[in-house]
């Protein structure tokens, strides 16, 4: 793997995706009501897209759909043994497995900390604000009983929370087929 590849890696993994995505046309320039005019249809093509919900169960999320066909690929290219394959996948498995366990001690904690802010502001009569941690402190609750099915469903094995090991498999499987061919050509 490239030197750029790795700096490109280490990047990828430190960073929470929460993508926006923002298209304008440029300005173009004339007289000031034309101007005007063409800035407010500039804002009108403005297109803003989020998904997720900017909390902790989207690093959940984007664990599970991260394509790893290229490491699987260049992992076979440097040892084509089908136990390294399979280590390598207990590997990412593991690296699952902790994350879900840090993601609910994370909303654990939240839960707690939006707790002790509800009690303060009931007793302080801000009943507006008790309703909008009590509405904060549903939607952790409802995260973390997401979050712990998501657990059960790792430990049956379900495909969906295995998407990162099928990638990792199907470009470790490519990989053989690459050296396995390069093998056959260099020796016909």
């Amino acid at each position: 793997m490239g030197l750029l590849n790795w700096f490109n890696k280490k990047q990828d993994e430190n960073e929470m995706l929460t993508p926006e995505v923002e298209t304008a046309q440029p300005q173009v320039q004339g007289e000031e009501s034309d101007s005007q005019n063409e800035n407010e249809d500039e804002k009108k093509r403005i297109i803003t897209i989020k998904w997720g919900t900017g909390m902790p169960i989207d690093v959940i999320y984007n664990y599970i759909h991260k394509d790893m066909e290229e490491k699987g690929y260049e992992d076979a290219l440097v040892n084509t043994d089908i136990a390294y394959r399979d280590a390598e996948e207990a590997i990412i498995r593991n690296e699952l497995e902790l994350l879900i366990e840090r993601i609910i001690l994370c909303y654990r904690k939240n839960i707690r900390e939006v707790t002790v802010q509800i009690e303060n502001a009931k007793k302080a009569l801000a009943l507006t604000a008790a309703a909008n941690l009590e509405a904060f402190r549903e939607t952790y609750d409802e995260h973390l009983i997401e979050i712990n099915q998501m657990k059960m469903q790792l430990a049956a094995n379900d495909p969906k929370m295995t998407t990162m090991i099928d990638s990792y498999r199907r470009g470790f499987m490519k990989g053989i087929t690459a050296v396995t061919m390069n093998f056959i050509q260099e020796h016909k």
